[in-house]
This record gives C-alpha cells, structure tokens and sequence, in this order.
C-alpha cells in the first residue's frame, strides 16, 4: 500500500502535523479484492474507510443491482458512522477494481480520539459536514437534472423539442463546449442529427448512414456507454466530425434497439469524463425512452389515421 499524506485528505483539512501523527495511530490499512463488500446493506455502521487507491462502487438493489455512484483515492466513506450511532447502510459498496486500499477508522477509535482530543474531533466534525455537504449538493444536481428530464419530456410532443431542451438540462450539470442528441433508425440505418450544440461544422437536422460512422455503429450493435480521452481515440475514430479532446456517447436504447444517442464533448473544467457522468447520463437516456416511444407511436397513429381519412373514408 502506498503512503499517504493525511493532509491531503479532505477529512483531516486542517489538523496539525501533531494531531495527524496522533490520527494515524488509530487508522488501520486493509486491502480489498475484486467485488468484495465493503459495506453490506441493513448492517451497522461500525466504521469509517478512506480510499487510498482503487475504485469502489455504491449499488443499489431494486429490479437488478445497479450502480449509483464510484468513489476514488481520497474519497471518504462511512461518515455517518461517526455521526449517527448504531445507525444502519442503506446500500451495499463493493470493490469496483481489481484492488482496493484503504485506511479504516474504527467507531471505537472515534471515541477514543474525541475523548482524549475534543478539538481534533470538533475539526474532522466540521470536515464531515463539508464533505456532506459537497455530495449532497453533487446528488441535488442528479434529481435536478432528472426532475427536470422528466418534465421536459411530458411536456413535449416533438422529439426536436425534447432533444434541445434535455440537452440544455444536461449541460448544466455536466458543463461541456459541444454536444448532440441524434435518433436512429433501425429501418433505414440512418442516423439524424435532432439538435447540435457548438460544433460549427455539424447542423441540427442532417441525416447519414450508420455504416460512415464506426463509433455509432459499435454502439447499435452492442448499447453502451463509450467515454473516450484524448490518449484513447482509435485511429479510425479521429476523423469522425464530432471528435474532440474528450468525448462520452450515450445510447438511448430498449434492450438492444437503439433509438438515439446523447454526445457530449470537452468538458468546461479540463477534466475528462467521468464514471459519474456515465452514470447520470444513463439515468437520464433512461427516461427519455418512453417519451421518444410515445411521441413516434402518436406519429405512426396519426400516419394512419390520416390515411385512413384520404384514402378510406373519402
């Protein structure tokens, strides 16, 4: 396990090198594997972990296991153990890389250290609020964003419509210079451009096959999320119109028809894309389903009707 400089550690901002020293006696380093829980769902909250490398991810448990949320070094976990006591894990976090590292404060440490230095745990107080209150603000955003996804596609009976307006919704949250939200379809192999935000030369409303782009055309054959960095971009994929420093393409898509995609490329703060980011996107194409299969079952419904009135009733 590598070391670490607990200064660096949003939980312990603010702590003298002395009681840093005095910290790190009661932390204890431990290794997880491979999709090992961490914490399990109903269990008591005993303890507190501090990723120091690795991945771990938080699941929820509804229909079918799903991911919420990844967490990364530095990331701290468990903080209400030392809030709330005997209070209980709402979702399981297992290890979501091949190896997690983490340091591990027990709730019987806890109260070993605030009862010998109350000003040590008045200053890891004050930072647990912060790091609560950065996430829950990074949550409020995720229900902003889909309450709003939602509204939009109730409202609207056009898929121009609710592509600009979900895009305006996800731009937001996830602050990037381009984006697209295109629909495919299955019939024609044709791929549409419904709206296109900061790319000069791609317009809203243009069509192209499928078979000119090999990106997409993975995407409809196997539905899932691509995020592609700078150093990742495949040679075949350098020339596509939409390529960028940064890049993550979301399908809507039924099992394994697609509908449509969701682009976003660059983001505003320099940094790539993130699990997160996935995350959310795919919550969001998730709703948008329903929306695009209702308005396209109206259109066909409305198609017939109107045949049926010009070439039946007349």
């Amino acid at each position: 396990m590598a070391k670490v400089d607990l200064a660096t550690i949003p939980l312990f901002i603010d702590l003298t090198k002395k009681e840093l020293n005095f910290v790190n006696t009661f932390l204890i380093a431990k290794t997880y594997n491979q999709d090992e829980k961490i914490f399990k769902k109903n269990t008591t909250r005993d303890k507190i972990i501090i990723i120091t490398s690795g991945l771990a991810a938080l699941q929820v448990d509804i229909k079918e296991e799903d991911t919420i949320a990844i967490f990364k070094p530095y990331n701290t976990l468990g903080e209400m153990a030392l809030v709330q006591a005997n209070s209980k894990h709402q979702y399981d976090l297992i290890v979501d890389s091949p190896q997690l590292d983490v340091l591990e404060l027990s709730v019987y440490n806890w109260y070993t250290i605030i009862k010998k230095h109350p000003e040590i745990g008045d200053k890891i107080y004050k930072n647990i609020a912060s790091i609560m209150h950065d996430r829950l603000t990074h949550a409020n955003n995720k229900l902003a964003t889909l309450f709003a996804t939602g509204k939009i596609i109730g409202e609207y009976k056009s898929v121009d419509n609710v592509a600009e307006h979900v895009l305006d919704v996800i731009l937001k949250i996830i602050p990037s210079a381009k984006a697209l939200f295109m629909s495919y379809y299955t019939n024609t192999k044709k791929i549409h451009i419904r709206y296109s935000q900061g790319y000069q030369k791609i317009r809203s409303n243009i069509y192209f096959n499928k078979k000119q782009d090999p990106l997409l055309a993975k995407i409809i054959d196997n539905p899932q999320t691509i995020i592609l960095n700078k150093n990742e971009w495949p040679q075949e994929y350098k020339r596509l119109p939409y390529a960028c420093q940064t890049l993550i393409v979301s399908p809507v898509h039924v099992q394994k028809k697609v509908l449509g995609f969701i682009v976003l490329g660059d983001k505003l703060n320099k940094h790539d894309f993130s699990y997160n980011n996935l995350i959310l996107l795919e919550a969001i194409t998730s709703q948008i389903v329903p929306a695009i299969q209702h308005i396209n079952l109206e259109a066909l419904e409305s198609a017939q009707s109107e045949l049926k009135k010009v070439y039946i009733d007349y």
